[in-house]
């Protein structure tokens, strides 16, 4: 009962998805947003809600993935973080995503962009260089794993040319 009552607390007045710093912040101009993401090996097809880091709150969404707006745009050169909730509905699947299969993020304009998975991890939430800015053009996709929380589960793509 006491570890029900624990999980209740930190799924709901906690927010275990952030890392212990805040990745660079990078100027996004225009209009331009993603709206979705589609991780066909999992069967996901989730909405992206934009979202933002006030002080060392992490926004998240209930509803879908968040994009860190102050990222690069997804295909952008760049590092863009995109980060859900390991919930069945959301992010629960992504441990079995695997090198090698596709991802589609769809933008505001329709425009359809594919990266191909370069590789997964488990990392602390101490490890923030996977959160860091790239000179290649990447996204890297994140939630929750491990016993309560206490690890990051990471999957980082590269556009398919």
């Amino acid at each position: 009962m006491v570890f029900s009552g624990f999980l209740f607390y930190q799924r709901n007045y906690t927010n275990p998805l952030t890392f212990k710093t805040k990745p660079q912040v990078i100027q996004n101009n225009g209009e331009q947003l993603p709206t979705s993401i589609e991780i066909p090996s999992i069967k996901a097809n989730l909405v992206i809600v934009p979202s933002l880091i006030h002080g060392k709150a992490w926004q998240t969404t209930s509803s879908g993935v968040s994009y860190l707006k102050t990222t690069p745009l997804p295909g952008k050169k760049g590092n863009s973080v995109l980060y859900g909730h390991n919930w069945k509905s959301i992010l629960g699947d992504l441990p079995q995503v695997k090198p090698g299969q596709k991802i589609v993020i769809t933008m505001n304009d329709g425009v359809k962009k594919e990266f191909k998975v370069e590789y997964t991890a488990t990392v602390d939430p101490s490890q923030t260089y996977i959160i860091d800015n790239t000179r290649d053009s990447r996204i890297t996709i994140y939630t929750c794993t491990g016993f309560l929380d206490s690890k990051r589960f990471v999957v980082v793509a590269l556009p398919v040319s």
